[in-house]
């Protein structure tokens, strides 16, 4: 069966010049196509009513929480501060309840940047609102280069589930400002940087729930060991499915196999 993976879109709330797009939803193409070319379909979700959250939910076989907008405090119980960069609560909102909801069916998320900060929001945990305040970051973490260039090295913690996938270390690229403070429940740091700000962490106890602070699917083309993290996803969604399946009655699991 091909696997079905969500993936959490922006919000445009300002008008294009010269169109008629004032509210449109979208995501960059590269996290759609890394999806399909590891063989899963690819199904963007729109911001909107959390109501529908698990309706959403139910059709997915995992999720992917894309990048976008700093987080707003008031999610972490934290007063704005001078650096915090543009946010967007209603999108906030709205992948809070979307994760919540896949945290609570099992089913895989593999969250990207915005995304990982704001997995370790879900769980309880806070964001340093800006790395230049944090006294032993120096390394350029808004690089300036091109996105498909790695700018620094991550370790991965032994034994992680990164570390089966790309061993001791990694080259990265970096596109954020905000950063993981006090760790969620659950969570566990499996990636740093030199400068120590956590570059990924996994929730234990689970089959794949783990963000990354790098945007993998921008490097993907050009290495294989960031492939070989959406192939582990993409795996991981698949077996969830038939999972699933096995688990249907026998007349719902005969109308699946028809399909």
């Amino acid at each position: 069966m091909t696997a079905i993976i969500g993936i959490s879109a922006a919000q445009l709330t300002v008008q294009v010049p010269n169109t008629i797009s004032r509210n449109g939803t979208y995501v960059g193409g590269d996290y759609v196509s890394v999806v399909a070319d590891n063989g899963a379909a690819p199904l963007v979700i729109p911001i909107t009513d959390t109501r529908l959250v698990k309706t959403f939910v139910d059709q997915l076989d995992g999720l992917i929480l894309s990048g976008g907008q700093d987080i707003s405090p008031k999610f972490y119980g934290a007063e704005a501060e001078a650096e915090l960069g543009v946010t967007c609560e209603i999108r906030d909102a709205f992948e809070l309840a979307l994760l919540k909801e896949t945290l609570a069916q099992k089913k895989p998320i593999l969250a990207i940047c915005r995304g990982a900060q704001l997995l370790n929001v879900a769980l309880g945990g806070t964001l340093y609102q800006d790395t230049n305040s944090i006294e032993h970051a120096n390394l350029p973490h808004m690089q300036q280069e091109q996105a498909t260039q790695p700018t620094h090295p991550v370790k991965f913690e032994k034994l992680s589930r990164l570390h089966r996938i790309f061993g001791s270390s990694a080259q990265v690229n970096s596109f954020h400002h905000q950063a993981i403070e006090t760790l969620g429940t659950g969570l566990k740091i499996t990636a740093i940087a030199p400068d120590g700000i956590v570059e990924a962490i996994e929730k234990q106890g689970v089959p794949f729930v783990v963000g990354v602070q790098w945007h993998p699917e921008l490097i993907a083309n050009e290495d294989a060991s960031m492939n070989r993290l959406f192939q582990e996803f993409v795996i991981n969604a698949e077996l969830g499915s038939l999972k699933q399946l096995y688990n249907l009655p026998s007349n719902l699991k005969k109308s699946v196999i028809a399909r």
